[in-house]
């Protein structure tokens, strides 16, 4: 199980893998009533396997760096800063206190979480799957994104498309507005690196955020989103580092 211990504010940990085709019972062991209902609630093993594993993991992770049993994390929503609502809002570290802050992506049997303590977090991870690129653009991508995924060759169209996306998702999932917000006023410039996007969200006085591609296996794209200010080096957290599996791991993300 992923441990950490002396984590210092404005530090970014992260753990991607790949799903078996079947759950770990380890997984299941330190999971809550609610995490257990919502899984058993997928038709596809493998998406199942996927989300025992991230929210295991997740709570490895938090539970290693604050000294606390995975099991007894407690994991709540803040309430939506558009409508009210409790049940959409922003996923928040209930217990154990310390400010921890984190995200959690999962797309087919790939999963990805992020573990910060005093500075907010975004990750997103996608397979590479067919979509209909031009019925999305206009919806979707700022004017200069649009540009730059038209003028790609056309076997690169759809990965630069993603790129967008898992970019958006990032910044989103770190400002807490979700994909509420309107996607085609993120500008997160594709074809810079390492790209300081500018973002606003209710309830979020981050404004500018720095955002870098992971490095992932073939076949998916993943993005990582945190406050300019923060003081996190790019160069270290825009690095995924294998955790625990279902399956063996990936090898060097």
């Amino acid at each position: 199980m992923p441990e950490h211990t002396g984590i210092q504010a404005d530090s970014v940990i992260i753990h991607g893998g790949e799903a078996g085709p079947e759950t770990d019972g380890a997984d299941l062991a330190v999971l809550s009533v609610e995490e257990r209902d919502r899984h058993e609630r997928f038709r596809v093993p493998h998406r199942a396997a996927a989300y025992a594993a991230a929210h295991a993991v997740l709570r490895h992770c938090v539970g290693g760096l604050s000294g606390e049993q995975a099991k007894h994390v407690q994991f709540g929503r803040q309430r939506c800063v558009t409508c009210g609502d409790g049940a959409h809002g922003r996923p928040i570290v209930e217990w154990p206190p310390g400010g921890w802050e984190f995200s959690l992506s999962r797309s087919g049997p790939f999963w990805m979480v992020a573990v910060a303590r005093g500075v907010r977090v975004g990750i997103d991870i996608e397979q590479i799957r067919p979509v209909a690129v031009d019925a999305l653009m206009d919806s979707v991508l700022h004017d200069g994104e649009r540009d730059h995924v038209a003028a790609a060759e056309p076997g690169e169209r759809l990965r630069e498309f993603m790129r967008c996306w898992t970019r958006k998702e990032a910044v989103v999932k770190a400002s807490g507005i979700g994909i509420t917000a309107g996607l085609r006023e993120i500008d997160v410039a594709p074809g810079n690196p390492r790209p300081v996007v500018q973002h606003r969200a209710e309830g979020c006085s981050v404004v500018n955020w720095q955002l870098g591609d992971l490095t992932v296996p073939d076949g998916c794209i993943a993005a990582l989103a945190v406050p300019v200010t923060s003081g996190v080096a790019p160069a270290a957290a825009m690095r995924a580092v294998p955790g625990r599996t279902t399956a063996p791991a990936l090898g060097p993300w």
